[in-house]
């Protein structure tokens, strides 16, 4: 172009002065980028995370909120059913059982296991089948270490299915084997989340780190809360995705190898797992004496002892033969890795088969570790790391919900009354099934303590009593001004029940927090504390999620900056 034909700048203003002249040199140097990667891979790693995450999201949010209850599965036992809170042991393992098997002895030839008082569970259990007719029929009987009684028997031996709905329900185990496959998969998809939020993040960690404003706009407040919380437990998830993927699928792992290496016989995978070669043991049909279960402890190998490994469970495989084998399974508290085992000969007790009870093998060792990790099964340390893991797991459920409704504010036009019709399903989605199961799971244990143990029908309630409340709080979710709104008072539901849960267990359950602590009970004191705390904090969240919808506050790009809450409204 010619330099008389570039446009002239207009004079100013009459009043006005031009600005004075800077010293500044012009320079080519361009801004040095601020990100790991460079501008398009930066995008497709922003859009890859958004779009994982909100595929996965609101089943990861219940993976990880069932997860943080399905720690205590042992405690929760105790909370919903008195008959197993159990301050001390009276009564041996073959004391407890041997009415029953006396009463309704096992089939010759079958299987039997007894299960000690270990870790969280505070109760024998037994298991066999036993002839009936014709027929045969499975016993599983709890029994009271402390009085020799039998607490419950039938569907696992428990009278209340509080614990085991919230545990199946971190693995989606209610849809069956697929429904622990889908979990798999959520788990898979998640460490890619993981894996693209730490690329996205990199170079601001220092700074994200320690930014969070909670009393700033609603958009500001979310985004700080999802970072912090995501760094914070940046190690558990990424353990928890790596482990709750091997986990979960580690049938379909094995298939290929089964299928391909070992032509279709899986028993020839277990001495890559257990690390020793299952003795040969062909029923003879001549019948034997069986020792006392307690006597099996008597011929475990003295590398126990020094190993610090303590004995959970006893299988004896084809009871009442002179071939049947005793299979003694053990706790190996000093290390993460090892899966004692030992085979014995069940009417002498003679030493068949053992595992080493300190290393694991390659196999057997990563999905000892995994297992332990997954549990937080850390030996003396393990009370501290479940409270550890239960913050750490409601954090990540919280990260998740966060991300949600991030990606519907991010994405929010100018109108608001312009907003996407999927985009707010998925916020009135979010919200129904987070703060949702939030108010739901303490309708569960308010049923509990309220309906009588032995009630015929009660696990059948208790199921009502979760998935009932949270189908109609999810379809309340979709009614209302807002989907915030509608956070809001799902969330103060949740977090009045979550503080009255501990005074209808003491009222109702006779589980007074006090009375726990001097019976030792510290295992029904954390399901308390932990409700008082959750009360309180869900109750703070609500009171701080202030809707504004006069004052949308748009950025001046035009993009949907520290957006209200009216943002997200239908």
């Amino acid at each position: 172009m010619d330099p008389l034909d570039r446009p002239v700048a207009p004079a100013p203003p009459q009043g006005l002065t031009p600005p004075p002249p800077t010293n500044k040199k012009p320079t080519d140097k361009k801004p040095a980028n601020s990100k790991l990667v460079g501008p398009r891979a930066f995008k497709l790693l922003w859009d890859a995370h958004s779009v994982t995450g909100i595929v996965i999201g609101l089943g990861l949010f219940v993976i990880f909120y069932a997860g943080a209850f399905a720690l205590y599965r042992g405690e929760l036992h105790a909370w919903a059913d008195p008959a197993m809170r159990i301050a001390e042991v009276n009564v041996s393992v073959d004391a407890a059982v041997a009415p029953l098997l006396a009463e309704r002895p096992p089939v010759v030839g079958s299987d039997i296991s007894v299960n000690w008082q270990v870790r969280e569970r505070s109760y024998y259990y037994v298991r066999y089948e036993t002839a009936v007719g014709d027929t045969t029929e499975i016993i599983a009987a709890t029994i009271s270490p402390q009085t020799g009684e039998v607490i419950s028997e039938g569907n696992r031996g428990f009278r209340s299915d509080l614990s085991e709905i919230l545990y199946k329900l971190h693995f989606f185990g209610q849809g069956g084997f697929w429904g622990e496959v889908v979990a798999g998969f959520v788990a898979v998809f998640f460490l890619f989340a993981v894996v693209s939020g730490i690329l996205i993040h990199l170079r601001k960690l220092p700074k994200d780190w320690h930014t969070f404003r909670p009393r700033v706009k609603l958009r500001s407040a979310l985004a700080d809360a999802h970072t912090v919380l995501g760094l914070i437990g940046l190690p558990f998830a990424a353990m928890y995705a790596i482990s709750g993927a091997f986990l979960a699928l580690l049938l379909i792992l094995l298939a290929p190898t089964v299928i391909v290496v070992f032509g279709g016989d899986a028993t020839k995978v277990d001495p890559l797992v257990n690390g020793y070669v299952m003795p040969e043991h062909e029923l003879t049909g001549r019948p034997a004496e069986m020792l006392p279960f307690e006597a099996y402890l008597d011929h475990l190998p003295a590398s126990w002892d020094e190993a610090g490994v303590k004995p959970t469970v006893v299988v004896i495989h084809g009871w009442g033969d002179e071939a049947a084998i005793a299979q003694v399974y053990g706790d190996a508290t000093r290390s993460l890795t090892a899966g004692p085992q030992v085979i014995m000969r069940a009417s002498t007790g003679e030493v068949l088969a053992q595992s080493n009870p300190t290393v694991g093998t390659a196999l057997g060792g990563t999905t000892a570790a995994l297992v332990n990790l997954h549990y937080a099964r850390m030996g003396p340390g393990t009370p501290i790391a479940k409270v550890l893991y239960f913050f750490l797991a409601l954090a990540t459920a919280a990260v998740i919900l966060t991300g949600n409704i991030l990606w519907v504010l991010v994405r929010r036009p100018k109108d608001p009354r312009a907003t996407p019709r999927l985009h707010r399903v998925l916020a009135r989605l979010t919200v129904g099934v987070g703060c949702g199961l939030v108010a739901a799971v303490p309708v569960l244990f308010l049923t509990t303590a309220a309906l009588p143990i032995d009630l015929a029908d009660l696990k059948a309630w208790e199921n009502v009593a979760l998935f009932g409340t949270w189908g109609v709080l999810v379809a309340a979710a979709f009614v209302g001004p807002s989907a915030v709104w509608a956070a809001r008072w799902q969330l103060a539901l949740g977090g009045v029940l979550s503080l009255v849960v501990p005074l209808a267990g003491g009222a109702l359950g006779g589980a007074w927090t006090w009375t726990s602590a001097s019976l030792g009970l510290w295992g029904l004191v954390t399901v308390d504390v932990g409700f008082l705390l959750m009360g309180a904090a869900l109750l703070w969240t609500a009171g701080r999620l202030k809707p504004d919808p006069l004052a949308p506050a748009l950025a001046g790009d035009g993009t949907a900056a520290d957006a209200p809450p009216s943002l997200v409204a239908s």
